[in-house]
């Protein structure tokens, strides 16, 4: 049905009267409908009536209920005390007065309401009742502390994680928010980073810049990837990896505006895959050109793959053997104890274990027809399911083992002064009486060994007695400062302490649950009482895992490193609490009175401490911002505050206004109570929120205008780059030839030197040698004289022919590459009184361009001359071989090092001109350099040269 509202009257004011008056019920029922606890009072503030929604405030049934009960039972001290000091002063004068205050239900709760008190007055000004409407504030209060909850773990998960939260504004390209956990990420402070917006461009590596280019450019089309990965520079120097996961965000057009995310460093990560990929890489090499046999079977003992030694052994190849039973592959004696084996698995799994291995000694037959000897090694292969679905095994062949019984024995022999001399502490342990014990407890029931020994202390205690100690070596005594070995046999319980129980429990559980090797650190006890950290390493041999019949352990003193640890804990705790609250205002209060104030309370606040002390804090407050916290002051004034008052403005000792955030925490000051407030100067962020909304506007001009500007300063720079490129490959071909023209001029002096200047010398020689003879009266004197000029003449003919060896070494021309740096080793060795072991092998057999061979002998020439005058070594090893793709030199030795920060970056400000030669030499034929060294830890040096640009061509 239409209803036409223009043809509806409104009433005139008379008849809206007239309604009113002929109905008083009308504002009862109205009051009752609202929903608002309403109540009137006397004007001493007692109630005298209230609607429904007033006795459920209280938690009552009726009115009634409510108005029945005393001030003290419905209202806490605190409530009262404000009624009669702040409330009852307002309406005494016929003022309004609003507040937030707490209530005490009838279940003995509080609730936290906002009161408004409005007072009527009759024709004289005097207040004969009061109005009062309340609202439970109960469920807002709580939102709020749980927005507080949420705001302080968000700003504490911000500042100790490692990961950076970050908001990109797409519009400037520039990060809006970066979380301070940055300056751990990238080694930049957030200060840093504001000083300088362009710093985040500048960090990412260059390599990485086009790829962020196009994902910027996704972005502002509404594209994001849920993970980036790029790498980035740190502030030390080093490149790391980053990981960013992102959202995208967009205003209420649906147009992307920003783009807020987590990036994480993962530069572990991506080393950590890298080694994965070199383990994979020598897992594949090592399958493919071990000795052994790795090898597959499914469950009826068929051959379905061999690595490529199965050939070297057998005779047979892969293919001739796929297929083939592994009973036809031995001999009858050998099926027959493989049939054994066989029958002990069948028992064990079908029991349900598939752990059992088998270790077996057996007789093949080889493709000639003789035999021989293999030992293999058989476990059961399991599906994703757990099911069996072949077995897998190594063979190796030990002919030659069997018939090498004596060699074992000398072995053994060999091992024991290996034992001895060794300098780690090692133990060799016979737990046969352990293992006894074990089996006695799981015969009793025992199968959670770490509970059974967290409820019976005893067993573990007496775990520490059935060890046997069989031996110690001499690094042992002197580690635990034992006089003689007696002193530690059966003596464990000594070396244990208490700490190192718990360690001991999970070697305990270990060795019970069938494991056979733990590694952690633990305290030991010396015999004199001090207690050390060592790295702990218990391994049992394979043949003894059934009997446990004999340990090896291992311990490596670790305490000065533990030492080292703790110290730096404490100094980054201390810096910690430092860097923390150095920038914001702290004042201790105690009974309302100031009991410390720092240097940043006083900057932010702009007033002495004289003028603290005298000034009421609510002073302090805008005038505006007073009636808001004044509740919260209050409570700060009783001592009874414990949280944050939030954002307020202060008026500073100048005169200005400042935005602060303050806190409140409880501590103890002088052995009593006091209470610590923390503020904050938030007026540059305050500030911001209005200057950022103006420069917004701004920035976009600004972005369209500089783009068109980087779009041509690009070209430019791509242009100049090319040029770059082109002149590196002029400076490159340059260097190479100074160096062939020089190696040529090397090449001539040395010559000259030998046959001109060394024959001269040797033609004079002889001529002094000779030049008294047939003159038997000749002066003694003169004699001597040239004796001695002889002498003179025959070492400077030897340093004339080291120079000009040292020039172009007649070995390289005459022998090859290899032979002439196994002379120069050789001939270093005896000179300079060390060990230079050098070995080579697989470059015989390439053919080497002369310029890589000349640049080879160089750099290792200079890498020994280097060894011989600064490292102060007494070993040096030289290895050369060739590794496909490379050729690859390895130069170690055991000398004093040098510092990382003297490596060949520096070489040039360091003068270290033989770093810089080897470096050049090794990049002009195409290879690459790198140098590991510390002080005190020796020196490593790796040249790789690939293989194709060395080799000589036709």
């Amino acid at each position: 049905m239409k209803i036409d509202r223009d043809s509806i009257p409104l009433p005139d004011a008379e008849t809206r009267n007239r309604l009113v008056d002929n109905d008083p019920s009308l504002f009862r029922r109205l009051v009752e409908a609202s929903g608002m606890a309403v109540s009137i009072h006397d004007k001493n503030l007692v109630p005298i009536w209230g609607n429904d929604a007033y006795a459920k405030l209280w938690g009552y049934d009726s009115v009634k209920e409510v108005l029945r009960l005393s001030p003290d039972q419905v209202m806490p001290r605190e409530t009262r005390e404000l009624y009669w000091k702040k409330v009852l002063p307002f309406i005494r004068k016929g003022l309004p007065w609003e507040g937030e205050y707490v209530l005490r239900a009838r279940d003995g709760s509080l609730h936290t309401v906002k009161g408004w008190f409005d007072p009527l007055l009759d024709e004289s000004g005097e207040v004969t009742h009061v109005i009062a409407i309340k609202q439970d504030l109960s469920d807002i209060i709580r939102m709020r502390e749980a927005l507080g909850a949420a705001e302080k773990s968000l700003n504490f998960i911000s500042e100790s994680t490692s990961d950076i939260f970050f908001r990109l504004n797409l519009y400037t390209g520039l990060y809006d928010y970066l979380s301070p956990s940055v300056e751990r990420f990238s080694g930049y402070t957030l200060q840093e980073y504001q000083e300088c917006p362009m710093l985040v461009r500048k960090i990412v590596h260059p390599d990485w810049h086009d790829y962020l280019d196009v994902v910027m450019e996704e972005l502002r089309s509404g594209k994001v990837r849920d993970e980036l990965e790029f790498q980035f520079i740190h502030k030390s120097g080093e490149v790391h990896w980053a990981s960013q996961r992102q959202i995208l965000l967009c205003d209420k057009n649906g147009n992307p505006v920003a783009v807020e995310g987590i990036a994480t460093d993962i530069t572990a990560r991506k080393e950590a895959e890298e080694r994965l990929r070199a383990s994979e890489g020598k897992y594949r090499f090592l399958a493919e050109n071990t000795a052994d046999v790795i090898w597959t079977m499914d469950d009826d003992y068929r051959l379905v793959y061999a690595t490529p030694s199965i050939r070297d052994i057998s005779g047979y190849t892969l293919e001739e053997l796929q297929g083939r039973s592994f009973r036809k592959m031995i001999t009858d004696l050998s099926a027959r104890e493989f049939e054994e084996a066989l029958t002990r698995r069948r028992e064990a799994e079908a029991a349900g274990d598939y752990t059992l291995i088998n270790s077996l000694e057996l007789e093949h037959v080889h493709k000639n027809g003789q035999t021989f000897w293999a030992e293999t090694v058989i476990k059961r292969l399991l599906d994703d399911k757990g099911q069996p679905c072949g077995f897998q095994g190594v063979s190796r062949d030990v002919t030659m083992r069997r018939e090498a019984g004596e060699a074992i024995l000398a072995s053994e022999a060999r091992f024991r002064t290996l034992f001895e001399d060794s300098p780690i502490s090692l133990w060799e342990e016979d737990l046969t009486l352990l293992k006894f014990y074990f089996d006695e407890l799981k015969e009793q029931g025992v199968t959670d060994f770490r509970q059974f020994f967290y409820d019976n202390p005893e067993a573990l205690a007496k775990c520490t007695t059935l060890v046997t100690v069989v031996d110690v070596n001499k690094a042992t005594l002197s580690l635990l400062g034992a006089a003689s070995k007696n002193d530690l046999f059966g003596n464990l319980d000594k070396v244990l302490t208490e700490s190192s129980m718990a360690s001991f429990t999970e070697e305990m559980v270990l060795l019970a649950s069938g494991g056979s090797e733990y590694c952690g650190e633990i305290t030991n006890r010396r015999l004199d009482g001090d207690t050390i950290w060592v790295m702990a390493h218990i391994f049992v041999p394979d043949e003894y895992k059934d009997t446990l019949s004999r340990v090896i352990v291992s311990l490596l003193d670790v305490t000065p490193r533990r030492r080292a640890e703790e110290a730096l804990m404490d100094s980054e705790e201390r810096y910690r609490v430092l860097a923390e609250n150095s920038q914001e205002g702290v004042i201790v209060m105690q009974n309302g009175t100031p009991r410390y104030v720092n240097e940043s309370m006083l900057r932010i606040s702009g007033y002495s401490i004289q003028d603290l002390d005298r000034l009421d804090f609510m002073d302090m407050v805008h005038p505006n911002d007073r009636d808001e916290h004044a509740m919260q002051f209050a409570r700060l004034d009783s001592g009874e505050m414990k949280e944050s008052l939030g954002s307020f403005r202060i008026l500073t000792g100048s005169g200005g206004t400042k935005w602060v955030n303050m806190s409140v925490k409880p501590i103890m000051w002088g052995g009593r109570e006091a209470q610590m407030l923390i503020l904050t100067d938030i007026s540059r962020y305050k500030a911001l929120e209005s200057e950022l909304l103006i420069a917004h506007a701004q920035m976009e001009n600004r972005v369209h205008k500089r783009t068109a500007e980087l779009s041509k300063a690009n070209v430019r720079l791509k242009a100049e780059a090319e040029e770059r490129g082109k002149a590196q490959e002029r400076i490159q071909a340059l260097t190479q030839q100074l160096i062939r023209v020089q190696e040529d001029e090397r090449q001539r002096i040395s010559r000259d030197l030998h046959d001109n200047v060394a024959q001269d010398l040797s033609s004079i020689m002889l001529k002094m040698e000779t030049l008294f003879d047939g003159h038997p009266g000749a002066d003694p004197e003169l004699t001597r004289r040239s004796e001695a000029v002889a002498e003179v003449l025959r070492n400077t003919i030897a340093s004339v022919r080291e120079i000009a060896y040292g020039l172009r070494p007649p070995a390289l021309d005459q022998l090859g590459l290899v032979q002439a740096l196994t002379n120069l080793c050789h001939e270093a060795g005896n000179r300079y009184g060390f060990d230079v072991d050098f070995f080579s092998t697989g470059i015989e057999n390439i053919s080497l361009e002369f310029d890589v061979e000349i640049n080879l002998y160089r750099m290792v020439q200079e890498a020994v001359r280097n060894i011989c005058r600064h490292a102060g070594a007494s070993k040096a090893v030289i290895r050369m071989v060739k590794s496909h793709p490379d050729i690859l030199i390895r130069i170690e030795d055991n000398g004093r090092g040098f510092p990382t920060q003297e490596s060949p970056t520096l070489a040039g400000e360091r003068k270290h001109m033989g770093l810089q030669s080897m470096e050049e030499r090794a990049r002009l034929i195409g290879g690459s350099m790198e140098i590991q060294t510390l002080t005190g830890t020796g020196t490593r040096i790796l040249f790789k040269v690939p293989i194709e640009s060395a080799r000589r061509q036709g």
